[in-house]
């Protein structure tokens, strides 16, 4: 399995390259009232509205200063999963997300089977495991899930 990888602070974060449609600068976003702090806010991606999450609140990383460069990920929507991607039973939404992340860092290879449970300290459900590769870990998170524990809690208030 390959994992896009990305910064948060001195973390490197992945998810599975399936879901990755592209990499790109940060362009503008509308904020939107009373929404979980964890979703920055909506911008346009090719005349469609997607949901801009930001992943340092997300961890629980305080917010960069203006000196941290930062990088959107668009993530694959279910209509665009390639077949391998589905095999693999992973999923994506329907609507685009975008995840504002400090910079992404590479794609990595790593066995599946290798990927260990999160730590037991790790409360957040969207961390999937840590997988090794090379020297560094890789803290390996679920979209899906971060995604759906932010509309329970939208639910919930």
């Amino acid at each position: 399995m390959q994992l896009s990888t990305f910064l948060i602070d001195t973390e490197t974060f992945g998810v599975p390259t399936l879901l990755v449609e592209e990499l790109f600068r940060p362009q503008p976003v509308t904020r939107v009232p009373s929404a979980d702090p964890r979703l920055e806010g909506i911008t346009n991606i090719r005349g469609k509205t997607a949901v801009v999450l930001n992943m340092r609140r997300c961890l629980g990383v305080s917010d960069a200063d203006e000196s941290v460069a930062n990088e959107m990920v668009l993530m694959e929507t279910s209509a665009g999963l390639v077949e391998e991607a589905k095999e693999l039973g992973l999923e994506a939404f329907n609507d685009p997300v975008i995840l504002r992340v400090d910079e992404s860092t590479s794609i990595c290879s790593v066995n599946p089977k290798t990927i260990q449970p999160a730590p037991a300290h790790v409360n957040q459900i969207f961390v999937e495991g840590v997988a090794k590769s090379g020297d560094r870990y890789i803290t390996v998170l679920s979209i899906t899930s971060l995604i759906n524990d932010i509309l329970h809690h939208s639910s919930e208030n």
